[in-house]
């Protein structure tokens, strides 16, 4: 079972692992750590169950809380295209007098995998799940489509609102209807169905 957080209009989401702990997918705004960690137990759940995080893309809404992760001793894995993204991300957070506090991600201790790697990652600890390279939004930007499938797809704009020439979007959301994906999960909108007769609308 898949649980959503949602603050700031912007949806996190939680996935089951070994032993009872948790994968986080997308971790949430610069600087909101104490308010993250209580939303959680509105859910029933804690951040000392976070074993593992990764982020759909770099962007502060999504990936603010990584360097809080990080030192915490949580495993957050990181593909090379993330990785890369990181300074452009950092930049645009201490530009903004609203994140003085800020925590940086020491990339030192990051786990750098690539999406090949992390599906055997994935299956040691009991994180059933498939990361798709999705780079309609971003270059760096992945989905998660899990075995109840569920498709986490962070920014991907919605097939209805594609431009006809926007291949990498398209491709996108091919790949991820071949695995199987029949809800996608959106991070700041509500979830919508998958399948021929969305393909047909989001075309027509």
């Amino acid at each position: 079972m898949t649980h959503i957080l949602r603050y700031h209009s912007t949806n996190c989401f939680f996935l089951p692992g070994k032993g009872q702990r948790l994968m986080a997918f997308d971790v949430g705004w610069p600087c909101t750590l104490y308010e993250y960690s209580r939303l959680m137990k509105d859910l029933g759940l804690r951040f000392d169950q976070i074993a593992w995080a990764m982020v759909s893309h770099m962007h502060l809404d999504h990936a603010g809380l990584l360097g809080e992760f990080v030192n915490a001793g949580i495993e957050c894995f990181a593909f090379e295209a993330q990785v890369a993204a990181i300074d452009d991300m950092e930049r645009t957070i201490l530009k903004n007098r609203e994140y003085t506090g800020y925590v940086r991600i020491d990339r030192r201790k990051l786990k750098r995998i690539t999406i090949g790697e992390f599906q055997d990652l994935a299956a040691e600890r009991e994180i059933f799940g498939e990361v798709l390279a999705t780079p309609g939004h971003s270059p760096d930007s992945v989905t998660l489509v899990t075995k109840d499938h569920e498709a986490l797809v962070g920014d991907l704009y919605p097939k209805g609102q594609l431009m006809p020439d926007d291949t990498r979007s398209w491709q996108s959301w091919a790949a991820i209807e071949a695995r199987g994906a029949r809800r996608a999960f959106p991070s700041h909108a509500d979830a919508f169905g998958l399948g021929a007769a969305t393909r047909a609308t989001a075309r027509s």
